[in-house]
């Protein structure tokens, strides 16, 4: 008995821990894309690419910057090495002498410096970087609108997931009630078991319609939750729906915004891609220009039979030296020609890829606003059907709960209310979905 009841309380306070740790979200749209521009880990990991380039522009200005580098050496002759001296050298003519040369021990330190003074490549080098960091930075914002996207028809789907659940929900239970007084009637006398029979597979149907649309809306905040960059054990509340952003999409006026493709960033993208690509012909020539360094070497030097290095009777020997150098290109075989004409070609393309990238956004663009003009006008169609579709389910309930119609009439003209709903909610979905697609592409880059 006491090991049962530590079993269920270590349970409780397991579950305890969790819900503490739970945590609840309650976003509109504008809240929930708020969060996702911190949070969301594509987002994040392009934000870090943005530093990176930032630290490839230091590390290109440090290679013009002096650059100083010491060493420090200790040499332990174990054997030295041994020289044969011919006789003449000895006074002894013919006979051959063994001499060692060098100290057992020796040591240095030394330190050395270089500046560059003039490389082409160098100072191209650093227009490079400098332009792809502009390039990341706008690939950032480019990742920016597509997480945008992505959350904001997350968002809408679990709107139109609940939306859905709310009207089964909704629909069930009206149904549930008739199914309740039918069998009523059915025990009066006043109705056939047929009638019942039918209420019951209809109330069987809208369960199991219910359990997949709650399951529906379950997967689909899952997805919002990973845009978001949020754990799956927390939970998001939804302040916003569906009529009310369906308003705020139509207050923007979209259809009427026009669209500069200069402005546009897929396309300031290709600009800073093309001037990278200008960038590799001027250091292709650079390669054919002279480079010039400066260079300057300081070092001390001691040689020892005893290991006294640090005895200040027995001082280091120091030594040092200064000096330009000029490395000139003559002649590599082609090598430096062919790299300057693949950096033409490549530029040239970048020329072709422009077009093609106007000419694809021109007819995005086209695209994206019929398809939000037939959206609204599906949309417009399918709320006139759903409020018809309502208005003659309720008459048909009035009359079957009367008598006035069968089960048969109610049964239809609760398909047909429930097919006006499923219309609707797709609709809506559609709308807001393309109407954020054409709003993103409208976006101007904040260059």
């Amino acid at each position: 008995m006491k090991k049962a009841k530590a079993i269920v309380f270590i349970f409780l306070l397991m579950q305890s821990a969790w819900v503490s740790a739970q945590k609840v979200y309650r976003f509109s749209l504008d809240d929930a894309l708020n969060y996702a521009m911190e949070n969301n880990y594509r987002l994040v990991n392009s934000a870090k690419d943005v530093e990176a380039a930032k630290q490839q522009i230091l590390e290109q200005t440090a290679q013009g910057l002096p650059q100083i580098n010491g060493t420090v050496s200790y040499k332990d002759n174990v054997a030295r090495p041994v020289f044969i001296l011919p006789g003449e050298f000895t006074g002894r003519p013919g006979q051959e002498t063994k001499v060692q040369f060098g100290t057992e021990y020796s040591g240095s330190l030394g330190a050395g410096l270089n500046q560059l003074i003039f490389d082409g490549r160098y100072f191209v080098g650093l227009q490079t970087a400098r332009k792809f960091l502009e390039k990341v930075d706008n690939e950032f914002f480019k990742n920016k609108i597509a997480v945008k996207q992505q959350v904001a028809n997350a968002y809408f789907q679990v709107l139109s997931a609940q939306e859905a659940s709310h009207i089964l929900d909704s629909t069930l239970s009206i149904t549930g009630k008739l199914r309740n007084e039918t069998e009523n009637l059915y025990q009066a006398g006043f109705t056939d078991d047929v009638a019942v029979d039918q209420l019951n597979l209809l109330v069987a149907n809208l369960e199991s319609s219910r359990s997949f649309s709650k399951n529906q809306t379950v997967v689909a905040e899952a997805f919002l939750k990973f845009y978001l960059g949020m754990s799956e054990n927390d939970s998001v509340v939804l302040t916003d729906d569906l009529q009310t952003l369906i308003v705020q999409k139509e207050q923007k006026n979209l259809l009427s915004q026009p669209f500069d493709v200069g402005e546009n960033i897929d396309f300031i993208t290709l600009e800073k891609q093309k001037e990278i690509a200008m960038l590799q012909i001027k250091l292709a020539k650079a390669a054919y220009m002279p480079s010039l360094h400066a260079f300057a070497n300081i070092q001390t030097q001691a040689q020892r039979n005893k290991w006294d290095f640090f005895n200040p009777k027995t001082p280091w020997d120091f030594s040092g030296f200064f000096g330009v150098s000029m490395a000139i290109p003559i002649f590599s075989s082609g090598q430096r020609q062919a790299k300057l004409k693949q950096a033409k070609i490549a530029f040239s393309q970048m020329g072709v890829l422009e077009k093609q990238t106007k000419s694809q956004l021109e007819i995005q663009f086209r695209t994206f606003r019929n398809n939000y003009a037939n959206a609204v006008l599906v949309y417009n169609n399918k709320l006139k059907n759903r409020k018809l579709a309502e208005k003659i389910y309720r008459k048909t309930s009035e009359k079957y709960v009367q008598g006035m119609a069968s089960s048969l009439d109610l049964l239809n003209t609760h398909n047909q209310l429930l097919t006006a709903e499923n219309g609707y909610i797709i609709s809506s979905l559609n709308l807001l979905k393309a109407a954020e697609q054409l709003e993103d592409l409208l976006i101007k880059s904040k260059n």
